[in-house]
């Protein structure tokens, strides 16, 4: 545990098994109690952990007043209904991530349905989807679902001590996803939105949610424009100059989008086929030296740049049997010369 500002200290709750290997909560001291923002995922090693490092400030779970969800990943929302139970706590969350949890995820069969009938329209082999439903088992597992005591809006105001955090409203990761900002101390609480030196995952994992990526970049225009300093991240390590990551990171999204133009230079492919010829990772690796896991990753990111385009006429896509294929717009593909 750090105390990485007077009252604000940042607890690392372990994610085995999973590559990002932590989840940081922060813990602020308010009036009366503490406010906890995320809380990992229901794994007894996670509530361990917890219950040491606040422990280690002389806090109790009882103490802890309110619960922010920054978004419904397991990874952030997984271990609140326990820890609601445990110390009594008020849980706050984003009205649109509780509306695609209880519309959503609340009938576990169903969900699988609609996101196996996705990836498979989108060309996904047979071996990813086995792995997703594996995966998707695995995940399911170590949350339950919980109503939030608060539904949060854009805006809202969380008093800490002092000062207060405002709710800034950041679609993209997920449809409510929110961050913290406290404009007295310009520090934000940043949850999957800017991270450094990764980029957050931004996904079209269901049919009819729209833009996410377009989204996502209209709400890192939003937050680059507060002028905060210190970021205090979900994971990795705090850092300085929000802005200056939020430039680099609407740079490589800028980047992306020419690759994927490219891809669509050769003529109509689907989604798995676009993401198979686009380098992944810091390293530039090719799709199929990914796990599987991070194959589904790739090719959802895939979907929502290439909807990103469609949003802006730069692609069309059709149906061909049984499968979306997209296919450039305003320049002429190789095919046609």
């Amino acid at each position: 545990m750090t105390e990485v500002l007077p009252g604000v200290h940042l607890i690392r709750l372990p994610l085995t098994g999973s590559p990002l290997k932590a989840i940081n909560g922060y813990l602020l001291k308010a009036d009366e109690g503490w406010v906890l923002v995320d809380c990992g995922w229901d794994l007894p090693d996670v509530l361990e952990a917890l219950t040491a490092q606040v422990g280690d400030l002389g806090v109790q779970l009882g103490d802890i007043r309110t619960l922010v969800i920054t978004h419904y990943h397991t990874d952030h929302y997984g271990l609140a209904g326990r820890l609601v139970e445990l110390s009594r706590a008020r849980m706050l969350m984003h009205r649109l991530d509780w509306l695609f949890i209880k519309t959503e995820l609340a009938d576990f069969g169903a969900a699988m349905d609609r996101l196996d009938a996705w990836l498979r329209e989108n060309g996904a082999p047979s071996e990813l989807l086995s792995d997703e439903q594996r995966r998707s088992v695995d995940m399911f597992s170590r949350f339950t679902v919980r109503a939030p005591d608060e539904e949060l809006e854009d805006g809202h105001r969380i008093g800490v001590g002092r000062g207060e955090f405002r709710v800034v409203w950041t679609p993209g990761h997920t449809g409510g996803h929110i961050c913290l900002y406290d404009p007295q101390r310009r520090v934000f609480l940043s949850g999957d939105h800017v991270l450094d030196p990764i980029s957050p995952n931004v996904s079209l994992n269901r049919e009819n949610l729209g833009n996410p990526l377009g989204d996502y970049l209209e709400s890192l225009r939003k937050v680059g424009r507060l002028g905060a300093d210190l970021v205090l991240p979900a994971h990795g390590e705090p850092f300085r100059g929000l802005s200056r990551r939020v430039d680099e990171l609407l740079a490589h999204h800028d980047e992306r989008e020419q690759e994927v133009l490219e891809a669509l230079a050769h003529g109509p492919r689907n989604g798995h086929q676009v993401a198979a010829v686009l380098p992944w990772t810091r390293r530039r690796t090719p799709l199929g030296a990914l796990a599987l896991s991070q194959q589904r990753m790739a090719l959802t990111e895939t979907l929502a740049h290439l909807e990103e385009l469609r949003s802006r006429g730069l692609a069309r896509r059709e149906r061909r049997d049984g499968v979306h294929c997209y296919e450039r717009v305003g320049q002429p593909t190789e095919t046609d010369a």
